[in-house]
């Protein structure tokens, strides 16, 4: 991507992005939100977290899901416009192909004197997917090294789903079952986002996120995409996660007529 196409906010990636994720498993593109969008999300976000003020959660699963109570039903309809937005659906679009399924999201909030990491994971055993899942880390607040990111073990895709065992937290609801092997063999990286800056990381990715209680909040949004023409296996149970009943969404392009149920699980959208 040329630094003019990247000041128009155009959500793209060049080739040279597009090769660094397949031979690395993952990228952080020069596209970033856009400004005005940005601040719409930060505004929801903070309006959603004004809800958990006391609790304080480091994950809240599925934001864009209607509750029962209005203000959330507003919420997570902002968050589900986000989701889907048609920018970031063009943006995963050169690495999925141009038929897109939304299968969820999660919020990780990483709160001043409370630390919080993940264990080491692999997003795509974390949803009931045969194959090429992607996540879209979304910087909601400005991660910064050696406080606050993401850590990736560079190339570890290569290995293909590994195995994993049932993890007891809201996420990810599965974790690598004896992940010294597999994390010492992959050099690691640590990526530092700003507000609005993504990382795009492939399903297969050995990684893990981290907040370390710094005094500022660091906020992340993880976007899971998959392409319309995989197959989502519903009776599969991940953890403390069910997929009877998930809803699934049609976000861009087509799918094979009876392949997905879009109906199942779903409330108001």
């Amino acid at each position: 991507m040329s630094r003019y196409d990247a000041y128009r906010n155009v959500p793209t990636l060049s080739v040279d992005e597009q090769r660094h994720f397949r031979a690395r498993g993952y990228v952080v593109p020069a596209w970033r939100l856009p400004t005005a969008q940005l601040l719409q999300i930060q505004d929801t976000l903070e309006r959603l977290l004004s809800l958990h003020a006391y609790e304080q959660p480091a994950f809240i699963r599925q934001p864009h899901v209607p509750g029962q109570i209005d203000d959330q039903i507003d919420l997570a309809r902002e968050f589900f416009d986000y989701l889907s937005h048609r920018n970031l659906c063009e943006l995963v679009a050169p690495l999925l192909g141009p038929d897109l399924i939304l299968a969820g999201g999660t919020l990780q909030c990483g709160w001043p004197s409370q630390e919080s990491t993940t264990p080491w994971y692999q997003p795509g055993a974390c949803w009931p997917v045969d194959a090429d899942l992607l996540t879209c880390g979304i910087a909601l607040d400005d991660l910064e090294l050696p406080v606050a990111g993401l850590r990736v073990r560079t190339g570890s895709n290569v290995l293909g789903p590994l195995p994993h065992q049932d993890e007891a937290s809201d996420w990810p609801p599965q974790a690598l079952s004896n992940p010294e092997p597999q994390v010492e063999a992959f050099s690691c990286a640590e990526l530092a986002l700003e507000a609005g800056q993504v990382a795009l990381l492939h399903g297969n990715l050995i990684q893990q996120s981290f907040a370390t209680g710094a005094a500022e909040r660091s906020a992340l949004l993880l976007v899971h995409y998959f392409p319309a023409r995989q197959r989502f296996d519903r009776t599969r149970i991940l953890g403390a996660a069910a997929y009877a009943d998930h809803p699934l969404w049609l976000v861009a392009g087509h799918a094979a007529d009876g392949q997905h149920d879009f109906d199942l699980g779903h409330t108001l959208w």
